[in-house]
């Protein structure tokens, strides 16, 4: 970034390209997102209009306590094993599922189960769950999408604020 001076004030530009670069980035992960996004509500979709419904039983249910990146914050995910058989075939798996519904069901426990029969592995044991996901995801994808076209409409100069400016003065007389 260049400094400049104008009239005893105190600016600093970014280039065109570091500007494009940055919100290229974040425009490419919006992107990305909002394809993870429609993927899982592809599959949400495909689960209503030509899932099979059978019963599963819980075969084990878990908590586990994920920590955000500054490690100052947790959330639960509460997670359920469960199996169902479709013709001869036993199939395993285990989803993240809501808290009321992990407090609803033990393990023994006959639940409904939503399957493809082209791929029982796209299965759904929480009605709604992968559609839930899907918006999340397309929202959260679309508001990166709207931030990097918004970083382009920035202007590429900026007044430095005054506590900035004090700041380098005392650096260059250290210096």
């Amino acid at each position: 970034m260049e400094q400049t001076a104008q009239q005893g004030e105190e600016y600093f530009t970014i280039s065109w390209v570091k500007l494009f670069a940055i919100s290229g980035v974040i425009v490419l992960t919006g992107v990305i997102v909002m394809v993870v996004g429609y993927w899982m509500g592809s599959q949400g979709r495909m689960l209503e209009t030509h899932g099979i419904a059978t019963s599963a039983v819980v075969t084990g249910k878990s908590t586990a306590e994920r920590r955000s990146g500054s490690g100052t914050s947790a959330t639960i995910e509460y997670s359920v094993r469960y199996q169902f058989k479709v013709g001869s075939e036993r199939h395993l798996d285990q989803k993240i599922v809501s808290r009321s519904f992990y407090d609803s069901i033990e393990s023994g426990d006959t639940v409904p189960v939503r399957y493809l029969a082209s791929d029982p592995a796209i299965n759904e044991i929480e009605p709604g769950r992968l559609q839930m996901g899907s918006r999340i995801a397309m929202g959260i994808g679309a508001l990166f999408v709207l931030l990097g076209g918004a970083l382009l409409m920035m202007p590429r100069k900026v007044k430095k604020p005054a506590r900035a400016i004090a700041e380098s003065g005392r650096q260059e007389i250290s210096s």
